[in-house]
């Protein structure tokens, strides 16, 4: 059944108990230490009554009368230890009780000293001093009746004040407790509106100096975290789900091509000569847009898995200027190259090149042919900076962010003129960023874009010291 109560009142009857318990110990405590000074004080009184010359009956004395009052009992012994005289102390009318006798021995009357006793009758104790004396022994006996009654008083007021504690502990208990798990109350029902699918709710506890204030505040913490994370993955599942859509649309256009022109030549639609020629034409232009599309893929699942990137340090100068002549050597086009002198990165000489690869086919296929396209490689700080600039209808500022995207074009490219899938710019992003770099695009003076690579340089010794 205790099992089965809730925690607060589990913590409530602990508490009760612990300061009942904790009052009973008190008053046992003080009831023995109180009952041990006031047979103390017996004794102080019997050794007075003993050394002060009282009248002591004899053998064979009358009774004392009803009004008469002895001090102390009296019990007198001879030598052999039989009882001569046995007195009871107090009045004559209402006698305090002897001790019982029947378990005392000649040894003990020998000894002598002070002893407690069981009172005759089995009512109570008393408290007798036993001296020798010159025809034998004499007991002197005080009954402890009054100091049972002050112990018995003592443990009674104990005990109701530690009831009336308890009670008034137990109340008190129960508010503070009630107070303090305030917040355990809220995250339940937060934590039980979240399991309903409420996931903008929170404890919003104001209090947080306490231990469940702070955990509160950490759960609350915890939670805009996982909402957080929640919305990125239903984000990443989004961008994927766009990105099957659209690398499916992607492969249908030349597969489809691919497939219309060989139904054509199956169906003899297409004979030998220019119309073969024109068909072969337009099949490995689609067989080339599909191989790649399908390598931009790979090559992002690779980035994507972390796989391929392997880093050495090398003059990233260097690979843009044999990128440049490369370029321009199989476009045609204007393409210069700036280069300072050797800038020296910590990267990947084989993803480094198809990303500024991808840049400057960028360029080529937007910027007018006669536009000329630049290759800047700069140093700047702790990072090496790899510009290329082309003069051509540039991109909006609205879509220069999204054009890093899988897929996007901005809207000057949407044609397809030029066969793009949209991947170039997403993969030149991910080779950047798994190089703890970062890729922007910003207006080139006078119209165009620029897009700046900004990577970390390799580290040496005069740039460590």
């Amino acid at each position: 059944m205790f099992r089965a109560w809730s925690l607060r009142q589990r913590l409530t009857v602990v508490v009760g108990l612990v300061i009942l318990v904790v009052c009973a110990v008190i008053a046992v405590t003080v009831a023995v230490a109180s009952r041990s000074v006031l047979i103390e004080r017996v004794d102080e009184d019997l050794l007075a009554l003993a050394s002060r010359p009282l009248p002591r009956p004899g053998p064979g004395d009358p009774p004392p009368g009803d009004d008469s009052f002895q001090p102390f009992g009296l019990v007198v012994f001879n030598t052999d230890g039989e009882v001569l005289v046995d007195q009871p102390g107090g009045f004559a009318s209402d006698p305090e009780p002897l001790p019982d006798l029947g378990g005392l021995t000649l040894d003990d009357l020998r000894e002598g000293g002070f002893v407690t006793l069981d009172a005759a009758g089995g009512d109570g104790s008393v408290r007798v001093l036993i001296r020798t004396t010159p025809g034998g022994f004499e007991m002197l006996t005080r009954s402890l009746d009054s100091v049972d009654t002050s112990a018995r008083q003592t443990v009674a007021i104990s005990l109701v004040v530690g009831l009336v504690a308890a009670l008034v502990g137990v109340a008190a208990a129960s508010l503070e407790l009630r107070r303090g798990f305030r917040p355990i109350d809220d995250m339940i029902e937060t934590a039980g509106a979240i399991a309903d699918g409420d996931l903008n709710r929170r404890t919003d506890l104001v209090e947080s100096d306490t231990e469940l204030g702070r955990l509160a505040t950490a759960l609350d913490h915890m939670l805009e975290q996982i909402e957080t994370a929640d919305r990125e993955r239903l984000r990443e599942a989004e961008r994927l789900r766009r990105f099957a859509d659209d690398a499916s649309h992607e492969l249908r256009t030349p597969i489809a091509a691919i497939a219309g022109y060989a139904e054509l030549f199956e169906a003899g639609g297409i004979g030998p000569g220019a119309g073969l020629d024109r068909a072969m034409t337009r099949i490995r232009e689609a067989s080339d847009r599909a191989g790649r599309l399908i390598e931009d893929l790979l090559a992002l699942a690779r980035l994507d898995r972390e796989i391929g990137i392997s880093r050495s340090e090398l003059d990233i100068g260097a690979l843009v200027t044999d990128i440049a002549e490369e370029a321009r050597m199989s476009s045609s086009r204007d393409i210069r190259s700036d280069v300072p002198g050797p800038v020296l990165v910590d990267g990947d000489s084989v993803w480094l090149r198809q990303a500024i690869d991808n840049l400057v086919s960028n360029a080529v296929a937007n910027a007018p042919e006669r536009s000329p396209i630049e290759l800047l490689v700069r140093a700047e700080g702790d990072h090496a900076l790899v510009l290329v600039v082309d003069h051509g209808p540039g991109i909006p500022e609205a879509e220069r962010e999204r054009v890093f995207d899988r897929f996007a074009r901005p809207d000057s490219a949407r044609d397809r003129s030029h066969g793009g899938a949209g991947l170039g710019l997403a993969i030149v992003r991910e080779v950047v960023l798994s190089h703890e770099g970062d890729v922007s695009i910003r207006e080139t003076p006078g119209g165009g874009a620029t897009v700046q690579m900004r990577l970390p340089l390799a580290p040496s010794p005069s740039r460590s010291v």
